[in-house]
């Protein structure tokens, strides 16, 4: 039976794939690289570690630690400024989801950065545990950020729903135990054997929200 729910944060939730693009880009032209879309592509839903090394990687004078934060000091700074938001339909899912039962978070996003959208979009209200990039060694697509989001919520895994949107993510929870339902970006979309992974699938977060109550409420949705 399932009984909680775990979300991942960047683009299953929050609308902040062309913020994320955008600062990280600035950082590589102010570096010396041209940022392309293929770059993008290949970071996306890997851990801090892996995308501030790649990025670090292709400019001049740049580690990646540096990188990072002068990435996350951009983030930040959006999300103070309001410059992006939830997706729609996301903050009547988290409600519908803690309506439910216990919620959790799991992002690869360090924690600064975490934090400061959980407050930014009002979500903390709803969330029992959160899971961020510095609480593991291994990160997504490893199991373990799952894993110590389902121990911390006291819940097994396999009575959890993860919702991810991204390859990495729905690898990790799905290694993890969780049931998967994937709301697939346009990347994911494209990779039929990580989707294969997904117990359940969503266009959007409102048919994701019908499938939570399918899932966990006992409701047919529809």
């Amino acid at each position: 039976m399932l009984v909680a729910t775990v979300f991942d944060l960047d683009e299953t939730l929050a609308d902040s794939a062309a913020t994320w693009q955008h600062v990280i880009g600035a950082v590589a032209t102010r570096h010396g690289y041209a940022w392309t879309p293929d770059d993008w592509a290949a970071i996306q839903g890997t851990s801090t570690g892996s995308w501030s090394a790649y990025l670090a990687h292709r400019c001049v004078g740049l580690t990646p630690e540096a990188a990072a934060t002068a990435c996350l000091d951009g983030m930040v700074a959006a999300l103070g400024e309001g410059r992006f938001g939830l997706l729609p339909g996301a903050a009547d899912l988290v409600a519908t989801a803690a309506a439910l039962g216990p919620v959790g978070l799991v992002s690869a996003s360090p924690g600064r950065y975490v934090r400061a959208a959980i407050t930014a979009f009002g979500l903390g209200r709803h969330l029992a545990t959160t899971v961020t990039g510095d609480d593991v060694r291994c990160g997504k697509p490893a199991p373990d950020p799952y894993l110590l989001a389902a121990r911390r919520l006291d819940v097994p895994p396999r009575q959890c729903v993860a919702v991810e949107d991204s390859g990495s993510g729905i690898r990790s929870a799905h290694a993890a135990g969780l049931t998967v339902l994937a709301i697939p970006n346009a990347t994911t979309a494209l990779d039929l054997d990580v989707l294969k992974l997904a117990a359940h699938h969503a266009t959007d977060a409102y048919i994701a929200a019908k499938t939570l109550l399918s899932l966990i409420g006992g409701r047919r949705p529809g």
